[in-house]
């Protein structure tokens, strides 16, 4: 395992998906794995799927119980709301393909709201964020740097015009601990902040 330190973890916010997604978007990963080379692509294991509000990096131990007492705050004055997981694309556009993802739909102002809420009333841990938050769904990580099998590997993708893979009601919010090990990422839930209702 590779370990930040004793006093910190790796961390960040996010939606977690229900199972029946997750075998969705798994039914969907095989499909893709079918027709590309094993070496191009890191798939995310179906279980790690994740829906990220705010990466926050590494943060102290100690201050987890206040930052799960703000995400309650934040959660207390928003209602759950409903998402549904569909399309598929990657980042970024073009033929130098780097992250491979399904996107969201459903009540999105109500998710860009609470991101955006997130965001700022935790501004204070972790890393400064500087991109805009964009909902997606990571499903695998480009490998291969070879510039020929970057362009075969569009060609690849673009041939799939997926639907939908479910909906789901959004409930509450986590707080996830990354542990990273040879073998790849494991996601644990230290903290639940739920939604007001």
């Amino acid at each position: 395992m590779n370990s930040v330190g004793q006093n910190f973890i790796r961390a960040f916010i996010a939606i977690n998906l229900p199972q029946v997604v997750k075998t969705d978007l798994e039914t969907f990963q095989r499909k893709l794995k079918s027709k590309i080379p094993t070496d191009w692509v890191r798939w995310t294991a179906p279980e790690q799927i994740h829906l990220t509000l705010r990466f926050l990096g590494n943060i102290n131990i100690g201050s987890v119980p206040e930052l799960e007492s703000v995400l309650r705050n934040v959660c207390a004055t928003v209602k759950p709301f409903e998402l549904a997981a569909e399309n598929f694309g990657w980042f970024p556009e073009g033929t130098r393909p780097r992250v491979l993802w399904v996107g969201v739909s459903g009540q999105l102002e109500t998710l860009n709201q609470l991101a955006q809420a997130i965001i700022s009333s935790t501004a204070k841990w972790g890393e400064p964020e500087h991109r805009q938050f964009q909902a997606h769904l990571t499903i695998g990580r480009v490998k291969t740097k070879i510039q020929t099998d970057l362009r075969k590997l569009t060609e690849i993708l673009a041939q799939f015009k997926p639907g939908r893979f479910g909906q789901w009601q959004v409930t509450q919010i986590d707080l996830m601990q990354s542990q990273l090990y040879t073998t790849g990422p494991v996601y644990i839930c230290i903290a639940t902040a739920p939604l007001a209702g």
